[in-house]
This record gives structure tokens, C-alpha cells and sequence, in this order.
């Protein structure tokens, strides 16, 4: 043997010892728990916008209560044809809270892979404003203006799985991406909250 033993234990038992408890977490209770931690602390900046993490989280939980109210919930998803923008992570975090994952579209991609996603993913709703509502979505989807949302009747309060339509687990989808479509037509690869969670508590 080229390796004494005391070499193959490290190298096939030591370095291999991996297992570890599977965490509860979701991206919602981890973001939760940093608005408690630091709520007056920045937490998004677009030019000379910025929303402190207890700003942020109310308007997360009244758009998230408003997409419950759609029919949004644990894995239904949510189209989110935005540029980027304070109101594209809010719409981010809203469809997270609300339990459903998220589908980000490009406003400036072309409208026939537009139209080809959302016929393949079928999500519950769509997500834009009026400004990023460049091609026709006349898909039978509904579409939501978060620039014409009232959502002054819905509350700020944190939105827990008795609010939802089902609880959120962590093996729930978090989010959806469809390739480029290079070597033909977009794939979409669904991502658990668990596989974000366990690479976040890893770094």
C-alpha cells in the first residue's frame, strides 16, 4: 500500500465525514431572522433609494399577503417580468413569504421566449409593472402591476404558514431559471429552499 493507515483513515474516513443534521430553514425564516437582528440596518439600495430591513419586510408582507389572496402558495409559481429594481426584490421576497417560488423573466428578452416559458411553466400569476410591460402578455395569466397595487389595506405584520393556503417546508421550490436555449428550447431548473439554505449556512 502506498498510504499507511493512519493516511486512509483521514482520507477516506476524516475528510469524508460529512453528514450533518438536514436544516429546517427556509429562506423566509433566515430572512426573517435577520430583520429581528438588524431591522434599522440597510437592506436594499437602488441609486438613491434605500429600505431598511424593517421597510423592506412590510412591504415584502403586504404584496406577499395580496399574492395569498391570488391563490399564491407552496409551489405554485410567480413570473416576475421586472427590470432590476428595489420593486423586482421586493417581488422576490413577497412570492417567497407568500410560499410559491419565483420565476424571473427578462423585460428585454424576446417576446416568443417569453410566451414559450410562461406556456411551460404556468405560473399563477405574473408579476411586472407598467413601465416593464413591453409585449403583449395576453397569456390566460393574470398579470399584477405592482406600481397599481393598492396594497395600503393588507398588513405589514409578518406572514406565518397560518396565513398561507399550505406550510412551507424547506423542500419546497424557491425558484425557477430556464436556460438560454442555446442548444434548442429553454429548461427550467427548479431550486428547494433547502439546497439555498444549506450552500448559505456552508459559506
Amino acid at each position: 500500500d502506498l498510504l499507511d493507515p493512519t493516511e486512509k483513515q483521514l482520507i477516506l474516513e476524516d475528510w469524508n465525514h460529512t453528514d450533518h443534521a438536514t436544516t429546517t430553514d427556509t429562506l423566509v425564516s433566515m430572512f426573517g431572522a435577520q430583520v429581528a437582528r438588524t431591522p434599522d440596518a440597510p437592506a436594499v439600495v437602488d441609486g438613491n433609494r434605500t429600505l431598511s430591513y424593517a421597510e423592506f419586510d412590510a412591504r415584502v408582507n403586504r404584496l406577499a399577503r395580496h399574492l395569498i389572496t391570488q391563490g399564491v402558495g407552496p409551489e405554485n409559481i410567480v413570473a416576475l417580468r421586472m427590470r432590476r429594481s428595489i420593486d423586482f426584490v421586493v417581488g422576490v421576497y413577497a412570492t417567497l413569504t407568500a410560499g410559491a417560488a419565483y420565476l424571473p423573466i427578462d423585460p428585454h428578452h424576446p417576446a416568443e421566449r417569453t410566451h414559450f416559458i410562461l406556456a411551460v411553466a404556468q405560473p399563477t400569476c405574473i408579476l411586472t409593472t407598467t413601465h416593464d410591460e413591453q409585449v403583449d402578455l395576453s397569456d390566460p395569466v393574470p398579470v399584477l402591476h405592482l406600481d397599481t397595487i393598492d396594497l395600503s389595506p393588507m398588513s405589514e405584520a409578518p406572514v406565518t404558514d397560518a396565513d398561507r393556503h399550505a406550510p412551507l417546508r424547506p423542500q419546497n421550490t424557491a425558484y425557477v431559471m430556464f436556460t438560454s436555449g442555446s442548444t434548442g428550447r429553454p429548461k427550467g431548473v427548479t431550486v428547494a429552499h433547502s439546497a439555498i439554505v444549506n450552500e448559505v449556512q456552508w459559506v
